[in-house]
């Protein structure tokens, strides 16, 4: 990032070089407030499921996370000057979420496909085996993701001549606050136990809110969400579970929460 900056800096002023002079105008972050949410979830078929066969899961889920607000100081590069700006993320709450997933397995391996909801829209793609006791694999996806920015800005001015010396003027800063739709990839891996009817699966998810203002993109912080579920297959149809959520922003800071939830098999 700061490799790119330098070089297109150092491009445009020697395009001035050889002209009357040139005019650069950008902006400048003082403070954001961001509301973002923990990774999304996404693990197995929490069954042995017979080779040759497709599954169709629905389920729904009441998560709980202690509200609390993390700050960090991003470090950016403008015409050679540093200046921070101060990002606040607001994470946490009592929220509802929803997700309809499809595996197949052929022989000891499955992959899967899902779609969910929670604070916007995520869909992956999974791959992994599927054992008697025992089922792990790798997931990708993409969240969309519902936010509340809060910002405070000032909007500046760069003039470069060979005849006067260069100067930065700027507008006193201004706040403002929008709702928006971030597009943000996500990935991570699971493994989880299976006795019989009962089962116990790990869960990791990691991904980076893609946080934009106007033409000005902030190095967000990393959002690492561990899933520790444990869930009872009532019968062929219906299955119960509930566990631990345990979230890390790399600001650095952890949070702690808890979901219960239901699904339904197909």
């Amino acid at each position: 990032m700061v490799i790119r900056h330098t070089a297109l800096f150092i491009a445009f002023s020697l395009a001035c070089l050889f002209s009357a002079g040139c005019t650069d105008n950008y902006i400048k972050v003082h403070s954001l407030k961001a509301t973002v949410s923990e990774a999304p979830e996404v693990h197995g078929a929490n069954t042995s499921q017979k080779p040759h066969s497709g599954t169709f899961r629905f389920t729904g889920k009441i998560n709980s996370n202690r509200p609390n607000t993390s700050h960090e100081q991003i470090s950016n590069h403008i015409h050679g000057s540093t200046y921070f700006t101060d990002v606040y993320y607001k994470l946490g709450g009592i929220d509802f979420s929803a997700k309809a997933d499809f595996f197949y397995k052929r022989d000891e391996f499955f992959f899967g496909t899902g779609v969910g909801y929670k604070d916007g829209i995520y869909h992956n793609f999974l791959l992994g085996a599927n054992l008697q006791h025992l089922e792990f694999g790798l997931f990708f996806g993409l969240y969309h993701q519902y936010s509340n920015l809060s910002y405070e800005v000032s909007r500046c001015t760069y003039d470069y001549d060979i005849l006067t010396k260069s100067k930065e003027t700027c507008e006193p800063s201004y706040k403002e606050q929008i709702d928006r739709f971030n597009h943000n990839p996500f990935m991570g891996g699971f493994a989880g136990i299976i006795l019989d009817k009962m089962f116990f699966n790990y869960s990791v998810s990691v991904y980076s809110p893609q946080i934009k203002i106007e033409d000005y993109s902030l190095d967000a912080a990393i959002i690492t969400s561990n899933y520790l579920t444990l869930g009872y297959r009532l019968n062929k149809w219906v299955e119960i579970s509930g566990g631990a959520i345990i979230t890390y922003l790399d600001t650095p800071l952890w949070y702690y929460g808890f979901s219960v939830g239901t699904s339904l098999y197909f």
